[in-house]
Parts: C-alpha cells; structure tokens; sequence
C-alpha cells in the first residue's frame, strides 16, 4: 500500500511538474488570448465572429454555446498539437531524456504523468471559450433583445460533453503520434486527417439516410448535436439541450473509448530505456566503422562564384525535397488528400438534388475540387513551414551549417520550393482523383487541358504565395509554435475579415476573385482579374522573399531584434534592388487595379451594402405609397454585345393612371448598376435625382388625371469594364447572357425588393423593427399583385440583337429574325464590325410584367404538339436529357389543361443557360433553366427521383400559377404561386412514376421544411400567411397539399382551383389572396375534413406519433393476431416556435409490413394490411387479423403527416 502511495505521489509530481510548465509557455497564454477573444466577440460583436445566432436565436443561446465550443475545439487542435505532442520529443531535444533513464521513474509515471499534465493545461486554457461567451453576454453594448438570461447548465453541458472529449481525443492521438515516432510530423499528419474526417462527415451530415451513420464516427460530436437539435425551433435552440442519450451519448462513448485506447496503445509501444537513435538508427558495432585514409589527392581552392551559389541552390533544393517526398507522412498526406477527393468527387456525381446522379462534367468537378483544397492546402503549407524551416535548430546543426558560405536565399528558396511542391502534388492527386471517377463512371471527356488551365496553374500560383507566407511568419517567430499560432491567427482573420468590411484583395495576402466557370464559356473574361491579383501578389511574395533572406537566422542569434537593425545593410546592394523592383511592380500592378474594382467598377463589401439598404429605405421608403401610374405597354429595343460586354436599351413605356385622383408627380427607379443615358416622360420635367440610388422624381406640368394615359422613353446601358473586387457580373457573357428587363429598365414608385429583414440588424441601422408584407385580406394591397407594383397585365414588344452566330430569345412570339452586317463606322467606339442577327418578339395578348432576354450559341430539339409548339434550346454537349425534357412538357400540358384550364400560348420554350446560377425560372412561354440544374443530371436508377420532369413539371406550371392566376402583394401571394406549383408538379410526378416516388420526394421536403424551422429569421407563419419563406411555401406546401388531395381527393382540390382560375385568371385589382384559395378549397371538401383545411393552412400544426411496440401471435385457424401500441401527440406552434399540445382525434394510417417502407425491395406486394384507423391523444391498442405475419408495422407508415420524429413511427413486430 505504501509502494502505491509512492507511485500516485510520483504520479502526481510528473503530472504536476508538466502542468506548471505547460501553463508558462507562451503558447498557454497565446491560446487563452485567442480563444477568450474569439468567443467573447461572437456573443459581444456578432458582426466579427458568429456560432448560430439569428433573429430568433440568441447570441448566448444554448445551440449558440454549444456551436462556439464545437467550432471552437475543432481550431483548437493547433494548440492542443503545441500541448502535448513534443512531451517525449522536448527531453530527447534537450537531452534530459538520458538523466530520466538513469532513475528509477516509471514509464506509466513519466508517461501519463507527462500527458495528464499537458491535458490539464490544455483543458484548463479552453475554459477561455465558455469564459468569454459568458462575458460577452453581460457587455452593455449588446442589444438585450438578442440575449436571454445566464445558464450555468448551458456552460457546462458544451465544455464537458461536447468539448472536453474532444480534446481528450486530439490530444490522444497528438500525442500517441509523436511519442511513437519521436517525429512531431505525425502530428501534423494528425491534424490534416481531423479535418479531412471534419469534411467528410460535414458532409454526410447533409444526407438523408446517412445522417446516422455520420453522427456516431464524426469525431468531434457536432454531427450527433446536430442531429439531435436539426428540428429544433428557434425557442428550443434558445433554452434547451439535448439529452445525453441515443446517437449523441453513443458517439462521445466511442471517441472517448478511442482516446483512451490511442494512450494505452502509447504506452505499450513507447521504451521509456530507449533514446531517439536507439529507437530509428541501428548502431554501429565497435570496430565495424574505419579511419579514413589519406588519398593524396590534391583538393582545389573553393569558389565562390554565380556557378557554385547555384550548385548549392539545387544541393539544398534536393536535400529538403527528399526530406519531404522521402517522408512516410508525406505519402500519408497525398493520400489523404486522394481521398478527400474520392469522397467529395463521387458524392457530386451521385447526390444532386433530391438524391439524383449527374454525369460527372469537368467543369462540376473542378469546382468540388476548389470547394475542399484551399484550406487543407493552407494547414499543410504552415506545418511544413514550421518542420523545414526550424529542421536545423531542431536537430542542433544549425550551428554547424550556419558557418559554410552558403548564402541565405540558398535555404530560402529551396525551403519555399518543398513547400510548394507538397500542395501541387496534393492538387495533382486530386487531379487524378478526379478524372479515375470520371472513367469509373463511364465519363471520357475528359477536357484535361481544362484541368491544367482551370484548377493546376491557379492552385499552383496560390500555393507558391502561401508557402512564401507561412516561411516568411516562420523567419520572424522565435519558435515554429509561435509561427504556427500566426499562421492560426491569419486563418482566423480571413475567415472574419468580412464581417469587419475587409474584403478587398488588395490587401487579403494571395487574395483573388472567384472564377466561375461554365461549358458554355469556360472561364470567359473571368480570369483576367484572377490573374492581376496573382500578379500583384507575387510581386509581394518576392519582397516577402528577400526579407526572409535578409532575415534569415544564421549562428547563435535568433533574437529578430539584432537582424531588424541589420536590415537596412543587408538591402544593400542586390537584394534591395530585387526588392524595390518588385515593390515598384507591386505599387504599379495594384494601382491598375484599384482603378478597376474601384473606378471603373463600384467597390462594395457585405457591411457597405447594408448601409446602403438601410439608407435606400430610410429615404426612399416613405414613396411606397406615393400613387403611380401603371405600365400598359412595353417596348424595348435591346442591343447585345457579348464581346464588349455591354448591352444598349431603349424602351417606351406607355402609362396609364388608373388611381381615382389626378396624379401630380411620378418616381422612377432604376437598378443599381444600370447607367441612365436617356429619361424622358411626356408632360413632366425632373423634381428631384437620388443620385445614389438611382431613384428619380419627375413632376407633371399638368396632373394625369384618371384613365389618362403617357408615354415615357428612356435609354440605359449595362457596361462591364475590366473586373471586379468580388462578384463577377456573370449577366453579359461572351455566350449564354441570361438578363431579365428589371436590370435593363425602369421601375415606377417605391418598394421593399432588397430591403433588410433581419431584426437585428434594422435594429443596428435604427429601422424600425420589422418590414412586413401587408397582412392577409388588407384591402389596399390587392390593388397591387405580388411581381410588381407598376403593372397589371402588359402587351410587350420586344427586339433583341445580339451576334449573329448566337440566338435571340425573349418572351413572345417571333414575328421576325434577320441576320445582317453592321460596318465599322456603324459599331461606334465599343463595338466592333461583324455578322449580327436581330429577332422581335411580339404578345399577342396581355402578359405579366416579367420578361427575360437571352442569346447564346444553341442548338434546337423542336417538335408540335396539339397545337403547341415545344422547343429546347441547349449547349450542344448537353444532349443528354432534352427528350426527357420534351416528355415532360407533355406529361405536364396535358396534365395541367386536363385539370385546370387551357394553356394560353402555342409555344413552349426550355432555355438553358450557364451554371453561374442554380435554377430555373418561368417566364411567359419561356423558362429559363440552368446547365447544372438538370442538363447534365444522369438517369439510370429508376429509384432515383426523376429531378428533370420534376423541375419541369414546377415551372411549366407557373403558366397557369403565376401566369393565369396571380395572387395579390401580401401575406400568402407567394402561396397560390409556388404552393400550387408545387402541387401540379407531384400530381404530374404521380401520373408518370407512381406513389412510391411521391413519398420518396416528400421525405425529402419534410426534412428540409422542419430543419430550416430553426433558422427563421422574423416568425413562422401558417401557409395561409406565408410571407418570404421558401421553406413553407415550397417544401412544407408540398407536404400540405399531396396530403390534402389525400384526404379530400385529388379531383375535388383540381375542382376548388379550376374555380380560382374562372374567377381570377387574367384579371386585374383586386386580387385573389389565399383567403380565396382556402374557400375554394372548403366548398370542395367534406365537413368532416373542414379541420383538416385548417390545421394544414391556418395553424402551424406538428403530431408526435410513435409505434412503441408491435407483437404478432399465431391463432389455431393459420392467420395472426398483430397487436400495436401507438402513443400520439398533436401540437399547435407559434411563430417563434412555442409548442401547446392540441387534443387529437383523426384518422390516420395504420401499415403491416413483410418489410419495413423506404428499405431496397420494397414494394405494394411488401404489404400487409393497410387501413386507416382513428388515432387519439395518448396511448392506445390496435388489433388486426392477417393472413401473413408482418415483420414490421406502425402508424403514418408513409410520414404523410408532419411529424418531427417520424423514424419511431414504424418498429419490428416481435413473435409472442
């Protein structure tokens, strides 16, 4: 007992001894700093530094803390690597390893001793994070609506169980590393690998199906959080953690077992008698070595000239490159990277959206590729750095290799060219990633000059300057953990400096625009810019490069003070000259920059552009209800240069005052970017310009009076000189320019498009509180429908001319098109002499205000059916899908005029354009669609949800829900357009594929609906009421009514909207509101389901339903006996999601399975007994006689109701 005394007392000694050291390293202080600050911003000033707070969330929220201290962990492995990974390393450094050997310490003592020291330390620095949120949160700055009270619990359930096992864990393997290798790279090895695991498991995350899966093996625990809370509402979010139980309490018992196995394995391969070159080098035995003898051969004298100063240049070079490429964690790191690559690159070819494939285009796999190297390449580029730079002193050499007359640049130059060469082997890996999968998939165009334009010589250009920053913070730091903690410090602000109003890449170090890339353009004009920022910081890195020579440590003095006096001697002479011509260079290249982001282009940041919003509002706001005159007709003359690019508009608008008093003046609003050559208004002259906001006021000489109609021209024109900070104008390209009128034309009166919503931030720019749409059934907003306040229904004119090799197109009919030459004299200074082609489109009868113009090099697939005229215009390598797209066009008109109305135009007309966009767009007979929405997605799983006639099937739809039938501008307008859309499309989607389909897309939807809860910004609102919220409108709209036509019947909801379109398609003020809609829908259903209607549109309403068990009993006559016991909850929530549970008598689904729904399989001869039974509040038991005995049963079974938690909703019958 005494012996075990001694040894916890020895124990504790260590670990003591270890704990004080650790917490007087810099690095100690150095991270508390760092990490205090960080967490207190993002409570304190939100605006920096962010964890999840909204509107609705607080910044001291529960899911806030728990987000800081899980983000925070994840960063936090850079210290914890300072902590723990060099204990075993440090002694053998500084040879007290030899006197440790010589006592009687245990290696269980030294060891754990020494690793229990350092993880107390690094645990006790992290308490910084949860220190400094509490803090933050009491500041008097802080706006006390956007905090909630103190909750000690709170604090605590996110350092203990959600960061403190992680620390265990990166400390455990940090340490195991380095202690068995004796090598601190296995570490940094290490860390690379927790952030490819942090990617992948991101990213699983996202997945259905998979979400479980990722929950427990991503190491961190924020998977598992996450998926506890993902259905949380803002209110949950605010006040409540999860329970340590299911996924969340499995994955921290794994990871924490895992730490603890990564330290006992530690110890049983660690020799504490061992020394390092015991350990890696095999000693010669006494007597094997020889004394050299003498050769008699007459050495020369040394040279010192340019041939010798490059002979030791590529010495050097060779020496640290195989250094590097020779290094076992040099291989475990380009595999690492192959397999981020592989992960990443097959989920973009498999898991679009809705769970379809896409054929594995280049142009996709480029940019998943960009999506995932940057920041690993940055973390390698700083370890390695540190490792090459500090090699020498490390080893004790430097003293020896200081004292040969090699020149600084010598170690310089080759250490930077390591370095660089690591992340282009890394990028190269990925490269051929990439392009295996592609021919996995059976993908051979391979478009590999695009691979070396497009992806290598960029990456390797932003490498080069990475690795001469990360070794140039190095020359400077007095230790490499210093360098790698500033290395962190600048990750950190780049990840921040936009919420500070940094964002010009004239001063974010190797900062360029983004380069969007397309099959239809390719990099377009995009690359230019890339490329002079590249320049412009190379320029940089060669004065960053010549400081480091200058800077460079050479013999006994390390202090940067000495060689900072020093410098001025050491520019003499080539150096200087090197670097004032590459400063010069550096002035001269970001002057010509500045002048095009910032002279010939508007500069604007994140911050600047919502002060702009907010003083557009304050000012102009005001105007919104300043009566107006209303467009009636619309002619534009559009003038496409894809070469310059520039695009000329002229246009008469021809206005009618359809007020019931004279009006005395009229506002005319112009988009922000659009240059005003022309404004002309018959019977007006200017009152008043808002320069800024390209807003003007025009007075009438005599008032127009009621029914009184004017005309007014204009001209403008879209201009795109040189490039831009950020943001490339991707609108006028040189082929696919996809623009609608609203940037090509004026506007009439005020309105709210582009305001500020979100709470917080009206109230930091002092707005009022909220901005809401006009309330449901407000009398005055229905004067107006919900596209645009200046118009009701329009005729429009419409011609295009663009070049003559590309196509025209804007709503309309053709009713011309011609090609001829235009000479130079005629072009005009912009413009050059060539082929053009102009086309004119004409309606035949009034449309919406919505027109879109486009011109691109297309080819046409073009067929007549019934009367209708279906064409697809596409890029010609996208072939793949267009007779599905005209199959889709059918299904849908003949659909939709069968159930609805008939359709209006006798053209129909898919336009697809470039993937600088995400979607599709339906305009007048025209519908916009974009290459990587459908063009390029792959249909050889009939299981897969068929995204092309899905997205088809919405727009298509649009002619009558939008096009025929336009709701007014307020609360619920966005519904009768999108929701009913919705709806058509899944009938469409029914009729071609079936139920099982339907349920597969509505899991989908009700996924998204319930997680996007949790981020609403204002309040959830029923649908009835929906305002700017996609996630009601589109995902829970689909939900609500495939579940209506459930109950009701399909043809009784197509009776109640074919009743909609005879009242209001076509017409004018007033409009129709979902008041109507909800009507329609009353006098077409049963009384019996008249609680039904409004439980799906007038309440926010949720069910818990849960099938807690399910036995089966075989009877004497051969059938079974099948007993469930269902337990059911219906809720009502508010709009901040508070939840009252509501009494609950319905009927609902009740499923006997052979195999469980959703499993590969299953299919209508999977089933049972299906039958509806009347489910209440609470428990209750339900009995059925089969024939078959069911292997699986449950309530809901198809999760056609809204329930947060529909995976208990089915369970395994068990035999009795």
């Amino acid at each position: 007992m005494r012996m075990g005394m001694g040894r916890a007392r020895m124990f504790g000694k260590v670990a003591a001894f270890e704990f004080r050291y650790q917490t007087r390293q810099p690095v100690f202080w150095v991270g508390v700093i760092i990490f205090f600050l960080l967490s207190f911003a993002s409570v304190a000033a939100p605006e920096f530094v962010q964890f999840g707070s909204t509107a609705n969330v607080h910044k001291n929220a529960a899911s806030v803390i728990a987000s800081g201290n899980l983000n925070l962990a994840l960063i936090y492995m850079f210290i914890t690597a300072a902590f723990v990974a060099n204990i075993i390393v440090r002694d053998e450094d500084t040879g007290f390893d030899g006197i440790l050997r010589s006592t009687p310490l245990t290696k269980f003592d030294y060891l754990y001793g020494r690793f229990t020291g350092a993880f107390a330390a690094a645990a006790l620095s992290f308490l910084a994070v949860p220190a400094g949120m509490a803090l933050g949160a009491v500041m008097w700055w802080v706006d006390p609506e956007s905090v909630g009270p103190f909750v000690l619990n709170h604090y605590l359930f996110a350092y203990f169980v959600l960061a403190l096992p992680s620390l265990l864990l990166t400390s455990a393997v940090f340490f195991a590393a380095t202690t068995v290798t004796r090598s601190m790279m296995w570490t940094y090895v290490g860390v690379i690998a927790f952030m490819v695991a942090s990617f992948i498991s991101s990213t699983l995350l996202r997945q259905p199906g998979l979400e479980k899966v990722a929950a427990l093996w991503e190491p961190f625990g924020g998977g598992a959080y996450g998926l506890a809370i993902r259905y949380w509402t803002a209110a949950e979010r605010n006040t409540q953690i999860p329970p340590l139980a299911g996924y969340l309490l499995a994955n921290r018992l794994i990871w924490i077992g895992i730490a603890l196995a990564i330290i006992t394995a530690a110890y049983w391969l660690f020799d504490l008698r061992k020394g390092d070159g015991a350990t890696r080098v095999k000693r010669e035995k006494p007597g094997q070595a020889e004394t050299p003898r003498p050769t008699g051969v007459t050495h020369g004298a040394p040279r010192f000239d340019a041939a010798s100063r490059w002979a030791q240049l590529w010495a050097r070079a060779r020496l640290d490159a195989r250094q590097v490429f020779g290094s076992p964690a040099y291989l475990v790191l380009v595999g690492l990277a192959a397999a981020l690559s592989v992960f990443n690159l097959w989920r973009v070819a498999d898991d679009s959206l809705y769970g379809g494939a896409i054929y594995p285009v280049t142009r996709a796999m480029i940019q998943a590729l960009n999506g995932i190297f940057p920041f690993i390449s940055l973390i390698i580029a700083s370890f390695y750095a540190g490792e090459l730079v500090w090699r020498e002193q490390d080893r004790k050499t430097h003293e020896l290799i200081d004292v040969t007359p090699i020149p600084d640049w010598a170690f310089v130059v080759p250490k930077t060219l390591a370095i660089s060469l690591v992340l282009l082997s890394t990028f190269l890996a990925g490269v051929a990633v990439s392009v295996i999968i592609q021919l996995i998939k059976g993908y051979t165009h391979l478009e590999l000059v695009n691979y070396i334009v497009w992806w290598v010589l960029p990456q390797a250009a932003d490498c080069i300057l990475m690795a001469v920053l990360a070794v140039f913070i190095q020359v400077l730091s007095p230790h490499k953990f210093v360098g790698w903690g500033l290395m962190v410090l600048y990750i950190i602000a780049l990840i921040v400096a936009s919420s500070w109003g940094l964002e010009h890449n004239l001063y974010l170090y190797d900062g360029s625009p983004m380069v969007p890339i397309s099959d239809f353009n390719g990099q377009s004009r995009f690359w230019i810019g890339a490329w002079w920022f590249r320049l412009y910081w190379t320029a940089f890195a060669v004065v960053l490069l010549v400081l480091c020579h200058v800077l460079w440590r050479r013999g006994t003095e390390s202090r940067l003070r000495p060689r900072l006096a020093a410098l001025p001697r050491r520019l003499m002479g080539g150096p200087g000259v090197i670097a004032g011509v590459a400063l010069v260079a550096f002035i001269g290249v970001g002057a010509f920059i500045y002048i095009n982001t910032n002279v010939w282009n508007a500069y604007r940041t994140t911050l600047s552009n919502e002060r702009w919003a907010a003083d557009y509002e304050k000012a102009l706001l005001p105007f919104e209800t300043t009566p107006q005159p209303k467009i009636v007709a619309v002619k534009l003359d559009v003038d496409i240069r894809p070469g310059a690019p520039r695009i000329d508009t002229k246009g008469v608008y021809e206005i009618e005052n359809r007020t019931d008093k004279p009006l005395r003046e009229i506002h005319v609003r112009f988009d922000r970017d659009l240059k005003v050559l022309a404004l002309s208004i018959e019977g007006a002259r200017p009152k008043r310009t808002f320069e800024r906001f390209n807003y003007r006021i025009f007075a009438f000489d005599t008032p127009m009076q009621p029914g009184e109609r004017r005309s007014m021209s204009f001209s403008t024109a879209r201009v795109a000189m040189g490039f831009r900070n950020s943001g490339a104008d991707t609108l006028m390209v040189d082929n696919g320019t996809f623009i609608n009128d609203g940037q090509l034309a004026p506007s009439l009166g005020m309105d709210r498009n582009g305001l500020l919503t979100d709470r917080s931030k009206r109230r930091k720019y002092g707005l009022k509180p909220e901005l809401r749409p006009a309330k449901l059934g407000d009398v005055a907003s229905r004067q107006f429908n919900g596209l645009r306040r200046d118009s009701d229904w329009v005729t429009s004119d419409i011609t295009v001319t663009t070049d003559a090799d590309q196509t025209p197109m804007a709503p309309g009919y053709k009713v011309s098109d011609t090609t001829w030459h235009e000479s130079a004299n005629m072009s005009g200074p912009v413009n050059k002499a060539g082929d053009r082609r102009t086309a004119r489109f004409v309606t035949e009868a009034p449309i919406l205000h919505f027109f879109s113009i486009q011109s691109a090099r297309y080819a046409l697939r073009t067929e007549l059916y019934k009367g209708v005229r279906l064409s697809v215009y596409y890029h010609p390598a996208h072939a793949w899908n267009v007779e599905r797209m005209i199959s889709s066009m059918k299904r849908s008109l003949d659909y939709d005029q069968a159930n609805f109305s008939p359709y209006q135009f006798r053209q129909l007309r898919y336009l697809e354009f470039p993937a600088y966009g995400n979607f599709a767009q339906s305009f007048a007979n025209t519908i916009p669609w974009s290459e990587n929405l459908g063009f390029v997605s792959k249909y050889e799983d009939p299981t897969k949800i068929d995204m092309v006639t899905y997205v088809g099937a919405h727009e298509i739809a649009h002619q009558w829900w939008a096009h025929q039938l336009i709701g007014a501008d307020q609360q619920g307008g966005a519904a009768l357009a999108e929701t009913l859309a919705q709806y058509s499309a899944l009938m469409v989607m029914k009729k071609i594929y079936g139920e099982p389909m339907i349920r597969k897309f509505l899991k989908y939807e009700l996924d998204r609906y319930l997680r996007a809860r949790g981020g609403e910004v204002i309040e959830e609102l029923p649908l009835r009421q929906v305002e700017d919220q996609p996630y009601i409108y589109y995902n829970k709209g689909s939900l609500v009514m495939y579940r209506l036509a459930s109950e009701i019947g399909e043809d009784n909801v197509n009776a109640a909207l074919r009743d909609m379109l005879a009242a209001y398609a076509f017409k004018g003020p007033p409009y129709p509101t979902t008041l109507e809609l909800v009507a329609a829908l009353r006098r077409h259903a049963p009384a019996d389901k008249q609680a039904l209607i409004t439980d799906l549109f007038e309440k926010i309403t949720l069910y818990d339903l849960k099938t807690t068990a399910a036995t089966v009993k075989k009877r004497p006559d051969g059938r079974f006996d099948v007993t469930l016991t269902v337990t059911a909850k219906k809720l009502y929530a508010e709009g901040r999601g508070q939840e009252k549970e509501a009494p609950m008598s319905e009927p609902m689904d009740i499923g006997l399975f052979t195999l469980e729904p959703g499993k590969k399989g299953f299919g209508a001869d999977k089933v049972v007994a299906f039958e509806r039974r009347t489910i209440t509040s609470g428990t209750q038991t339900l009995g059925f006689v089969t024939s078959v005995a069911p292997k699986a049963a449950g309530v809901d079974p198809y999760n056609m109701v809204i329930d947060r938690n529909g995976d208990d909703n089915i369970t395994k019958v068990e035999m009795r």
